[in-house]
């Protein structure tokens, strides 16, 4: 059996909110995903409840590049680890500069207090990974798999029944249901249905997700209920734009309708707010607006 373990970041003073997830290998952890530069130490802090150090992290596979989840890989590549990556991602991680401006624009003078510092990943420390690469750390070998649909540089990864996520397979806290973290600006709601099948093609036993942790009932019942929501927000979403409504209009909306949903689905009102910091669900109004206008105009006319 592989020992993994999920890391708790506790980003911004809660627990199960963002987790990066270690497993033992013969050459060293390989850490999925890093959590942000904000939460390093705390990262560090859980390693050593486990007996080990950040220098014991040889290999960090990134679903994508956004800062919960990779905000920390600098820290890590400056202690030696090899970065595995999206090439799409490869050379924002290289080089942050436009990745910071565009974060910018959603967290303005939050930045420091959410993520952190940023910095470059030298780039004899990154290793590009295309859809289906393996990467052999016996007694394991780690695949690649591509999935867009959250983000176009977005992958999963795979080793003997085990798949970690990313966002690509939802947010899952606690005893809630699995929500599709809509974030701008590459939300493709064709590609997220299209990865969900890849990884029900993968047919893993267990499924570990950044938010957070190890999904604890049957994974096909988690990806039909990702899939439902997926295609219910998004035709939800159509309707209201479709209607008039303005983004201003649709943030107090999404809120109060996501709300109901988590709800429903089994989260009460502490855990309904954490979902709320996992993934804001403001974030979802311009990747909608986004996505219609762009992709699909027709239907707005219609």
């Amino acid at each position: 059996m592989p020992m993994v373990h999920v890391l708790d970041t506790h980003q911004l003073g809660t627990s199960t909110i963002v987790a990066a997830t270690a497993l033992e290998t013969n050459d060293g952890l390989a850490l999925f995903d890093t959590g942000p530069e904000s939460t390093f130490d705390n990262v560090a802090a859980e390693l050593g409840e486990i007996g080990f150090m950040p220098t014991d992290v040889r290999h960090v596979f990134l679903s994508h590049i956004h800062f919960d989840h990779a905000g920390a890989a600098w820290r890590f590549a400056e202690l030696g680890a090899t970065i595995y990556l999206h090439p799409r991602g490869a050379l924002h991680l290289i080089d942050p500069a436009k990745l910071i401006v565009s974060a910018e624009r959603l967290f303005g003078g939050d930045m420091q207090r959410l993520w952190g510092r940023i910095a470059p990943v030298p780039e004899r420390n990154v290793r590009i990974l295309h859809d289906g690469d393996r990467v052999r750390l016996p007694p394991f070998e780690i695949r690649a798999i591509e999935t867009p649909g959250h983000a176009s540089h977005h992958h999963v990864y795979v080793w003997e029944n085990n798949l970690f996520g990313g966002d690509i397979a939802g947010v899952r806290l606690g005893h809630g249901p699995p929500v599709p973290p809509f974030v701008p600006p590459e939300l493709h709601i064709e590609s997220w249905l299209e990865s969900l099948e890849k990884i029900r093609a993968a047919n893993p036993a267990k499924l570990y997700l950044p938010h957070f942790g190890l999904v604890q009932d049957s994974v096909p019942a988690h990806l039909d209920a990702m899939e439902e929501r997926v295609r219910r927000w998004s035709a939800w979403f159509l309707d209201r734009i479709r209607s008039g409504a303005d983004e201003q209009q649709l943030i107090r909306e999404f809120a109060e309708y996501e709300k109901a949903d988590l709800l429903t689905g089994g989260a009460n009102e502490t855990l309904a707010r954490d979902y709320e910091t996992a993934d804001p669900s403001y974030m979802a109004i311009p990747a909608a607006f986004r996505y219609w206008r762009k992709y699909h105009p027709e239907q707005l006319a219609e």
